[in-house]
């Protein structure tokens, strides 16, 4: 099997497992139990349970495979991100917060890294029933739709998904932004990254993300034929595994276009 061909078989692995997690949480959509984290940011039953039936059939497919996870768990040390080439990326409920108030806007996202850089990952859009994928140097998909980019300039329906900059400073010319472009924030980063790859919106600017939120999202709009780089202007790639678990980065990746301007706003060389 050629390494393009692998990356193609843990997409569809990829795409099996989100759909697994999308439809365990829609099935709990309304009647979850709410919790909150150490963080004080919300955590449901579904969380846990979705996550958990993604956990174990990546341990029937692929035990040797190393995985690394938003909500705490309890198994065997070879699961440890560090433990193995191939790591699996899972953010069970992307929009906890939508999701617990019963809202059908949040994602299921899965990802696959290979020396820390992603190579298959889908995002499942629970609100529509969109499936998005990609695999490394193959390109990205809308269920069966291929996906690219148009890169149109900047004008007066210029799209771009803003996180909430509550716990992170910006650079005052991004805020200024938000009196020219179009601004969205549903409340989930992965829904945001797939709808700049499937060309609803244009950009997204996170500087408050975790790994798992931009794991398959990354590589998605990468092989739509977006950029993606951090805040900073950087490669995302490769993930700082050895990081405690949850550590901070950041995501702004869009259309060629609109990706300069969020740079040039930002201050990057």
């Amino acid at each position: 099997m050629t390494q393009r061909s692998e990356w193609e078989s843990f997409r569809r692995t990829a795409i099996e497992l989100a759909g697994l997690g999308g439809r365990l949480a829609l099935a709990r959509l309304g009647s979850a139990v709410v919790e909150r984290k150490g963080d004080d940011s919300p955590v449901t039953d579904a969380d846990r349970a979705v996550q958990h039936a993604i956990l174990r059939e990546i341990e029937t497919r692929h035990p040797d495979h190393a995985v690394y996870v938003e909500e705490h768990f309890s198994v065997t040390t070879r699961h440890a991100a560090m433990s193995s080439r191939y790591c699996w990326v899972i953010d069970p409920i992307d929009g906890t917060r939508n999701f617990s108030r019963g809202m059908r806007m949040f994602a299921t996202s899965v990802a696959l890294l290979f020396d820390a850089r992603p190579v298959a990952g889908a995002i499942f859009d629970a609100n529509v029933g969109v499936m998005y994928s990609a695999a490394a140097d193959a390109g990205a998909w809308a269920d069966d739709r291929p996906l690219r980019i148009v890169d149109r300039p900047m004008g007066p329906d210029t799209t771009v998904a803003f996180s909430s900059f509550r716990r992170y400073p910006v650079p005052a010319d991004i805020r200024g932004l938000l009196d020219v472009v179009l601004f969205r924030n549903v409340g989930a980063a992965c829904l945001h990254q797939a709808w700049v790859a499937g060309g609803l919106i244009d950009a997204i600017y996170a500087p408050d993300t975790k790994l798992w939120d931009i794991a398959a999202g990354g590589l998605i709009i990468a092989e739509a034929g977006g950029v993606v780089t951090d805040v900073a202007g950087r490669d995302c790639w490769p993930a700082k595994l050895g990081e405690e678990h949850g550590a901070t980065c950041s995501i702004m990746a869009g259309s060629p276009t609109v990706h300069g301007v969020l740079s040039a706003q930002a201050g990057c060389k």
